[in-house]
Order: structure tokens, then C-alpha cells, then sequence
């Protein structure tokens, strides 16, 4: 499974991106998640990327899959600051 980056380049599909990602935005409102919290969230979008895309998928639709889990799984206040930290590398 490969990532189409927002500069277009493609990358292998790392799950402990998506786990590093989520455990610093939790870290950066001091609203901490456990690692088996985001381990968790990881392995769902993980299952979901693998089981719906084929090859190929980008990471701004990783990025509404990750923010929908948190959502779901009541992390809020983690998704809005996962999302900010998305946009600020967009700048």
C-alpha cells in the first residue's frame, strides 16, 4: 500500500506514523492518549485503508479517516488538535 503525499511523492503505508501523529497531538494538549489508545485507532484505519483502497491511497483522506476514529472513539479534543498539526505542515 502506498501513500500519495500532498506533494505527490508516494510512500509506503507506515501505521506507526498515523501512531506517532495521534500520540503527539494528545501530548500537545496535555490531554494524553495510551499507546494501546492510538495503537488502536492506527490498526482500525489500517483495516480500513487495506480493505477499501487497492495500491494506492492519499494521505488527506488518511488524514478524515484518522480524524472520524478519534471522533468516534471520543477523542475530540485530540482529533482538533491532530487536524490543526495537519494544516500547519500544509503551510
Amino acid at each position: 500500500m502506498q501513500v500519495i503525499k500532498r506533494d505527490g511523492r508516494l510512500q509506503e503505508f507506515d501505521i506507526k506514523k498515523i501512531e506517532i501523529s495521534i500520540l503527539r497531538a494528545s501530548d500537545d494538549i496535555q490531554e494524553p492518549m495510551t499507546e494501546s489508545d492510538a495503537q488502536m485507532i492506527a490498526k482500525d484505519i489500517e483495516k480500513v485503508v487495506r480493505d477499501k483502497y487497492d495500491g494506492k491511497i492519499e494521505a488527506t483522506l488518511i488524514h478524515m479517516l484518522v480524524l472520524g476514529e478519534l471522533i468516534e472513539d471520543g477523542f475530540g479534543h485530540v482529533a482538533k488538535e491532530y487536524d490543526q498539526a495537519f494544516e500547519e505542515k500544509e503551510d
